[in-house]
């Protein structure tokens, strides 16, 4: 593990946007490829401009430049870094993505899902010793502004969801909220300036990004409780569980967490991808 450097784990082919660019070609970005946040390079060039990430877009709502919109200084690495310096990283900033530069140059993308690979192969520990600091159970009848707001106030990105008798009844992700809006169809092509020649299923993903960004940035989200919303079919891990089947567990299902159960299927906390980096530090 300790002879691995970045560059034998980054993505070497990243997705990403150029400036000078608009809020609407990330927002396409997004939506294609469903992903939340993607270096930013300077246009005909690979050289790093930035990083932007779908709440950088929700902190601007009214701002149409996208350099006005990302960070310009982000975290960065060299392909020459150890993994884990990567993994400190994602742990102690509990980010998902960080890009990879030689000499100003973008090279590539390192993720905690590159972490996870290395960590399902070779670390043997258990899941109790990696909880998140991160444990905010929802009552299944909370109503959807205040599981957003949570969101906002936890910078978590799923969270379970507890019955009336305190067990787990389901889970919810940011994500899920695109799906349930009193807005449906009512978000046309024109509101984001897509041309009739797009792609239908092109503007299939964008619309479900707008429509949380006119949501959460424009109207309120409709007084329905999370139960509504919430994925009932929950994959979790045991509190004695290898974290390499953990990690096993996460990506074979691509999910960044899982619920932790006890031997008599009580919930006791969360482990994120970003909680199990600590297993290389």
């Amino acid at each position: 593990m300790k002879a691995l450097k970045i560059r034998d784990i980054m993505d070497k082919n990243p997705i990403v946007a150029e400036v000078p660019g608009r809020r609407e070609d990330v927002l396409r970005i997004f939506g294609k490829y469903e992903v939340s946040g993607v270096p930013v390079v300077k246009a005909g060039t690979k050289k790093l401009a930035g990083v932007v990430t779908r709440n950088d877009i929700f902190r601007n709502p009214e701002e149409e430049q996208l350099a006005l919109i990302m960070n310009d200084n982000p975290i960065t690495i060299s392909p020459d870094a150890s993994i884990k310096r990567a993994a400190k990283i994602f742990y102690e900033k509990r980010i998902h993505g960080i890009p990879v530069v030689r000499k100003g140059e973008l090279v590539g993308v390192v993720s905690p899902t590159d972490v996870l690979r290395v960590i399902a192969e070779m670390v043997d520990d258990v899941v109790e010793n990696y909880l998140s600091p991160i444990f905010v159970p929802l009552y299944q009848e909370t109503p959807l502004p205040a599981v957003m707001k949570i969101f906002r106030i936890t910078d978590a990105s799923a969270l379970p969801v507890l019955d009336e008798n305190g067990n787990l009844a389901g889970i919810v992700a940011d994500g899920d909220l695109f799906t349930f809006s009193h807005l449906h169809e009512s978000i046309s092509k024109s509101d984001i300036g897509l041309g009739e020649d797009e792609d239908v299923w092109t503007w299939e993903g964008i619309r479900d990004v707008m429509r949380l960004y006119y949501e959460t940035s424009k109207i309120q989200l409709p007084l329905v409780p999370v139960k509504e919303v919430m994925v009932r079919d929950v994959i979790t891990t045991y509190i004695k569980a290898k974290i390499s089947d953990a990690a096993d567990k996460m990506l074979e299902n691509d999910v960044d967490q899982l619920p932790v159960i006890d031997e008599n299927d009580d919930i006791v906390g969360m482990i994120y991808d970003v909680d199990l980096m600590k297993a290389v530090l």
